[in-house]
């Protein structure tokens, strides 16, 4: 117990800086992430669009790049949520500033202010744990239309094994996260392990790998089961 008091500490000292990241400090967000991707950021999060259809929310949608993207390319009812009012503020300033409009809601992805089967489709890039929450799982499950799907984002990797990859890869140990370092593996248990709460939700899981230009983007993927 000794020897994990420490870590545990430090766990929770992390996650508390992302919470102000997320929070106090969101206007230092895009640039901290083209930093911490080598650029490739708004790319890995807006391969989220090709899971995109009919009525779509997107939870977590951060400074609003997959939002804009919606607004410009989808046809049909789009919206995107997020618990931080900074963050939403930056994504609001995003659409106003190209002519555009979308239902942003704030509010907390384990209690969806939306009635039952709203959406066809619920995306997510890069969330936190919040998304594996059951109450977060039920919720999905609950306003999604039968057949509807869901996809999450959740690692990415580089292409190549650049002298930048490997000093990116120190960063996000030390922060606790999974690298995008290409010889960085995310085993299938870990992905399976992820998939079995949605299984137990009444979606069926699957995972695929989205190659983009300089690396990829593994996504599970969920398919709410159809009423009998």
């Amino acid at each position: 117990m000794a020897a994990s008091a420490p870590a545990a500490l430090y766990a929770r000292l992390i996650r508390w800086a992302f919470a102000r990241f997320y929070q106090e400090f969101a206007w230092t967000y895009d640039t901290v992430a083209a930093l911490a991707s080598a650029g490739r950021w708004r790319n890995w999060t807006l391969t989220a669009l090709e899971f995109a259809r009919g009525a779509t929310l997107e939870v977590g949608c951060g400074t609003g790049h997959v939002q804009l993207a919606l607004a410009r390319r989808h046809v049909g009812f789009f919206a995107g949520l997020d618990r931080s009012p900074q963050m939403l503020r930056l994504t609001r300033r995003r659409l106003k500033q190209a002519g555009f409009r979308a239902p942003l809601v704030r509010a907390d992805a384990r209690a969806l202010p939306f009635v039952s089967e709203s959406f066809d489709a619920i995306i997510a890039t890069f969330p936190s744990d919040y998304i594996v929450a059951e109450a977060t799982v039920a919720e999905i499950r609950r306003v999604l239309r039968p057949g509807g799907t869901v996809a999450i984002a959740l690692w990415a990797r580089f292409a190549d094994d650049s002298p930048y990859a490997r000093l990116l890869d120190v960063a996000y140990r030390a922060t606790l996260q999974r690298s995008p370092r290409p010889v960085t593996s995310v085993t299938s248990a870990a992905l399976h392990r992820f998939g079995e709460r949605f299984e137990r939700a009444g979606i069926d899981v699957s995972f695929r790998e989205v190659a983009t230009p300089d690396g990829a983007v593994q996504y599970v993927l969920g398919k709410r089961r159809m009423l009998r």
